[in-house]
């Protein structure tokens, strides 16, 4: 095997390890290691444990992906492809938070619905409601999509105008296209997949632990695997604006709102439509 292709698979697995170690210190920085981890008997073996889940969702969830970047784009039989593998990272990352918050919580006297509501952001404020903050997610879902399609298509026009049209984009991946042409319930279950799963680790349990700027950075290269800087761009904007609305309202509640209207328009509506337009 290449020594090329050796570094290439090596570095995310290690990038998820020393990410996974940084989050561990960052949290513990920040007061937030939850009281499992200074069990006397357990503690330290319980914290171990934590790190290498964490490592090894990075490396898969993240990591992987960002790897891949700048290399031809494997070739997919979509004909054969399941449906199930669009859960498979979201059900990692959900099997990740849980066996996390059990190693830290389990045994200390909180009741589960505390741990869950408080350590991912699902708790609103006093005055507020899940209703009332989810309403708020919708409409500004609806504006959201508005403003970064239209930022995503200024900078298309500003880079076709200083380098060439010709060197655009000129149609979505092969996933993306496939994604859109899903029965309409499956591609409703994936918006609201990713707007639950995504905002819960990247907004409820990274942004807390490791600040605003580095959980949005981690968020955009989990989605790396686009490899069209214009779709990235787009994540990019997202992820910051999901993460203000989070940083106001003190839950994530419109974020996953916001993020579920945004995929669910992107798959029921507009990719078909560009799909049918295409003649694909």
């Amino acid at each position: 095997m290449p020594a090329v292709t050796l570094i290439r698979l090596a570095l995310p697995l290690v990038a998820g390890a020393a990410c996974a170690w940084w989050i561990d210190r960052s949290t513990a920085a920040r007061g937030l290691l939850p009281p499992g981890f200074a069990d006397a008997t357990w503690g330290d073996l319980r914290r171990l444990a934590a790190i290498v889940l964490l490592a090894l969702v990075l490396w898969v969830g993240v990591f992987a992906a960002a790897g891949q970047i700048g290399l031809p784009s494997p070739e997919i039989d979509f004909e054969n492809l399941s449906p199930v593998l669009l859960f498979q990272t979201h059900a990692i990352l959900m099997a990740t938070l849980a066996s996390w918050l059990v190693l830290g919580y389990w045994n200390c006297g909180y009741r589960p619905s505390e741990v869950i509501q408080s350590q991912l952001g699902l708790r609103t404020p006093t005055g507020t409601s899940v209703p009332k903050e989810t309403g708020l997610g919708i409409l500004a879902g609806l504006i959201l999509w508005v403003g970064v399609l239209a930022a995503v298509f200024i900078a298309a026009l500003a880079v076709g105008l200083i380098g060439g049209f010709e060197n655009l984009p000129t149609e979505a991946p092969e996933m993306v296209l496939w994604m859109g042409s899903l029965p309409l319930l499956l591609r409703l279950m994936v918006s609201l997949s990713a707007g639950v799963v995504e905002e819960l680790f990247f907004r409820g349990f990274l942004m807390p632990r490791v600040g605003f700027w580095a959980s949005n950075v981690l968020f955009v290269l989990a989605h790396a695997s686009y490899q069209q800087s214009f779709q990235l761009f787009g994540v990019a904007l997202l992820s910051v604006a999901f993460s203000m609305l989070v940083r106001w309202r003190g839950n994530i509640w419109p974020a996953i709102a916001a993020h579920f209207l945004f995929d669910a328009i992107q798959l029921l509506i507009i990719v078909p439509t560009a799909a049918s337009a295409a003649g694909t």
